[in-house]
């Protein structure tokens, strides 16, 4: 057997991917990936895809995988290039499928494989119904996997399991806190049900899907006691996986490369039917009950820049359901309304990637905020609102967290457990303060001037802060002694932070049982919604951890819902 390695380099949205194409007796036996700067929940499923496809066809000349179109196009791109350049020349095989309609009759179809998806789609399937998954993307999980897997276990036996706290919580006392953080603009009809049903939600998704949760690494102050719970990898990924897994091992059904197009009503004007396209099929599905859980619509207004914030979430998130359901005329709110989170690191112009684990850890350690004249800006240890509106006063909308050496560390620790790379990071480093994202190391007049920040003002605001650990009180914000800590060493960090967005909170209005609603308030027959796409049980301003709980009440609920419906 002859064998041979021809290695590759091809530009991905985040970097560069290096990956070798494998050959014996001159024919693909694999590509495998040797750096990828990539989203790994993303990359690997849609990689993973490409390459069983390059395999079976024996050519890079395969289609892209929708939702991954660039970073795909990308690798297919340079593998054509590099056996050119390498003169290898594999024979291909004719095994290109050509389009097909197919027509698929269920009880209950969801659109979106999300977490609010699945979970809607895996409740209905419990109950014994015939159910079928449409994602228009190539891969699984939506928005979700781009989260953590952290959520509230209020009224869970999980929770009674895990946390000290869990007799003190209630689904009142999180409708209070949701409440209060959101400065009363939630509606209480949502809030409620989202409390009410994520106890049984999780319990549902601990025993029908074989997910093990623990106690959430972090337990954020917005929460009046402990209810934060997650999984072991502390990522959607693994969450989602296990989902999918245990529905199409129960008998589900996923379609991937299935973008819903248009829906249909019968005589009595009811919905009874869609139509889906995909680069190799057209499908129809005649069912009883349609969830809708196609997430939120972020991508199209970073698109058409209705907001100058930096997006965070996948350029997927783009609202198509306004097309396919506008005939249905469905009753909307707020849709201008996005969860703004303070810590961002904006990885290239408009994107932004979070930083939420790392900041957090950083503060508790007793990092500080300032802005470009070196003066802090905000009390460290207080709830992500108060960081939120801090930044946004600031000039061009960005402050920078101060840290030492120890900080740094663990702050750098979390960035790699939570979507960066090794690489990625050298890279920001790289640009030496010249352009964002600012990440700059050394002595501290050597960061103030390579940040643009006010050495004179820094520096004094460094020896007061140092004052007021001593005397263990902040004078200026009044920090909880707890988290305050001295600086150690000469050397420090500076790192830029922005605000950034992902998740839509307006959307489609419905009952409490989860069933859509016309322009005048009727019942949609047939429809019902779950996740992002509905806005209102967290308000304006979620609290960490409770817009994976609304994907997880929402769909438990839409789930059970569509199942009765079914009948």
């Amino acid at each position: 057997m002859t064998e041979k390695i021809v290695k590759a380099t091809a530009q991905g949205r985040n970097g560069e991917i290096d990956f070798d194409i494998k050959l014996a007796d001159n024919k693909i036996a694999d590509v495998e990936v040797t750096k990828s700067s990539e989203t790994p929940a993303i990359f690997n499923q849609a990689f993973g895809k490409l390459k069983e496809n390059i395999i079976d066809r024996q050519s890079f000349d395969v289609d892209v995988i929708s939702g991954a179109s660039i970073m795909t196009q990308g690798i297919l791109d340079s593998g054509k290039a590099a056996l050119n350049d390498a003169g290898v020349t594999v024979k291909a095989k004719n095994v290109k499928k050509a389009h097909q309609e197919v027509t698929i009759d269920t009880d209950v179809a969801v659109i979106g494989s999300g977490a609010a998806g699945l979970i809607a789609a895996l409740r209905a399937l419990s109950m014994g119904k015939k159910v079928v998954v449409l994602e228009k993307n190539g891969y699984l999980g939506g928005a979700t996997i781009l989260n953590g897997s952290n959520v509230v276990g209020t009224g869970s036996k999980v929770s009674a399991r895990l946390l000290e706290d869990a007799a003190k919580d209630s689904p009142a006392r999180l409708v209070r806190d949701i409440t209060r953080e959101c400065r009363g603009t939630n509606y209480p009809m949502l809030s409620e049900l989202l409390a009410n049903n994520i106890g049984k939600a999780v319990d549902f998704v601990a025993s029908y899907a074989d997910v093990t949760y623990q106690k959430a690494e972090t337990q954020t102050i917005e929460h009046s006691v402990d209810r934060q719970i997650e999984v072991p990898s502390e990522s959607s990924y693994e969450l989602i996986t296990k989902l999918a897994k245990a529905f199409e091992a129960k008998g589900g059904q996923i379609l991937l490369d299935a973008r819903v197009e248009d829906l249909e009503t019968d005589s009595e004007g009811k919905l009874h039917a869609l139509t889906a396209e995909g680069r190799t099929q057209t499908t129809h599905v005649n069912f009883k009950s349609l969830v809708l859980a196609a997430g939120g619509w972020g991508a199209r207004d970073y698109k058409q820049k209705k907001t100058d914030i930096p997006y965070y979430g996948p350029m997927t998130s783009t609202g198509d359901y306004f097309n396919f359901t506008k005939k249905l005329n469905l009753a909307s709110r707020n849709l201008d309304w996005y969860k703004i989170y303070p810590h961002g690191l904006e990885v290239e112009p408009g994107i932004a990637k979070l930083t939420t684990y790392s900041t957090k850890e950083a503060t508790d350690m007793g990092a500080i905020f300032v802005n470009h004249d070196g003066k802090r800006i905000v009390n460290e240890s207080a709830p992500y609102t108060h960081f939120r509106d801090a930044i946004g006063e600031q000039k061009g909308k960005v402050a920078y967290i101060v840290m030492d050496q120890r900080t740094w560390d663990r702050f750098y620790e979390l960035l790699l457990k939570y979507g960066f790379t090794a690489d990625e990071v050298t890279g920001f480093f790289a640009k030496d303060g010249k352009e964002s994202p600012v990440l700059v190391k050394g002595d501290l007049k050597t960061v103030a001037e390579k940040a643009a920040i006010d050495y004179d003002n820094l520096k004094d605001t460094l020896d007061k802060y140092a004052s007021y650990v001593a005397n263990g009180k902040d004078e200026e914000f009044g920090r909880d002694p707890k988290f305050m800590h001295a600086y150690e060493g000469d050397t420090y960090y500076v790192i830029e932070q922005k605000q950034r967005f992902c998740t839509t909170l307006g959307g489609y209005e419905t009952n409490s049982h989860m069933q859509l609603l016309d322009a005048e308030f009727n019942l949609v027959p047939n429809f019902y919604a779950a996740g992002e796409i509905i806005g209102g049980a967290n308000g304006h301003d979620s609290m960490p951890s409770m817009m994976n709980s609304w994907s997880y009440a929402s769909g438990f609920v839409a789930g059970t819902e569509a199942a009765d419906n079914a009948n």
